[in-house]
């Protein structure tokens, strides 16, 4: 990484945000970075990116095939990171609007779905004979509707969750690799299928030093399971993320079935996802 990939990255940590958030931001700006440097470009300051620097990336970008929702993102991280090195003028430039770019009109309906269970247990198959840590970290996301991250750390609350099960609880806390660090209580829905799932995790993270995914860190843990899943077949539109979505229509249905409105459900499935009641709009269009 050369002196521009450096003061970019050092910029994006102080933008603040989610741990994930952070280094999403890393990323982009070092693929940002690389861009510039496959075309030779010469600056090594941020004081010198120009907007048709950016205008390229992002044209680079959409001949790749890149998705218009994931580019709104990387814009937005690109404009934090310009406005906190003080150039303003080109974050907020006519021809760096989502307009401009080509990049507005997307929408979040239906742009990704939820696994079938054809599908999931066909990828649980192959992870299980692959890797048990991976197949058991792969079950507890579909049962537990947990993002990657949870997914990935949820060793650390294997025993809480068998404990909180057993005494017959209805709900269960996440509480590492969250968004935000926030916990949150997610409903259970299958209580026979969950503990089954945490029994068969614990055995096997007490063959292998109390992990699922045999890594030494958070960071490579997470650079194993996205290579993983995908090579099992979690990938395009059944990303890892469409196990989130089956669990959340499960989770719809059960809310449904106790007699709450439609809206209600919505609400509490909301909580459950991490995401507050007040984003219960947000989970019919894009789970729903």
């Amino acid at each position: 990484m050369g002196k521009l990939g450096g003061e970019m990255k050092a910029l994006a940590k102080h933008c603040g945000g989610s741990h994930k958030t952070m280094n999403d931001r890393i990323h982009i700006v070092q693929r940002f970075d690389h861009h510039l440097r496959a075309l030779n470009v010469q600056i090594q300051r941020v004081e010198q990116i120009k907007v048709r620097h950016i205008e390229s990336y992002i044209h680079d970008r959409l001949a790749q095939g890149i998705g218009k929702r994931t580019l709104q993102n990387e814009m937005a991280s690109l404009r934090a990171v310009l406005q906190q090195a003080g150039r303003k003028q080109v974050a907020e430039h006519e021809r760096l609007t989502n307009k401009s770019l080509g990049l507005s009109g997307a929408s979040r309906s239906g742009t990704r779905q939820a696994i079938t269970q054809e599908h999931y247990r066909h990828v649980l198959e192959t992870a299980r004979a692959k890797d048990p840590g991976l197949a058991a970290t792969l079950e507890l996301a579909r049962l537990m509707g947990l993002r990657s991250q949870e997914a990935v750390q949820s060793v650390q609350s294997l025993k809480t969750w068998k404990q909180a099960v057993e005494r017959g609880d209805t709900r269960l806390t996440v509480v590492f690799g969250t968004k935000g660090g926030r916990p949150r209580e997610t409903v259970i829905l299958d209580a026979g299928a969950v503990k089954k799932a945490l029994d068969n995790a614990l055995s096997v993270a007490e063959s292998r030093n109390n992990r699922l995914i045999d890594k030494p860190d958070l960071k490579s843990a997470m650079d194993y399971w996205h290579n993983q899943v995908v090579r099992i077949g979690l990938t395009g539109a059944y990303s890892p993320h469409s196990l989130r979505y089956a669990w959340a229509q499960d989770a719809i249905r059960h809310y449904l079935a106790q007699e709450f409105s439609r809206k209600e459900a919505l609400a509490m499935v909301a909580m459950d996802l991490g995401h507050g009641d007040g984003r219960g709009r947000y989970v019919a269009q894009v789970y729903g």
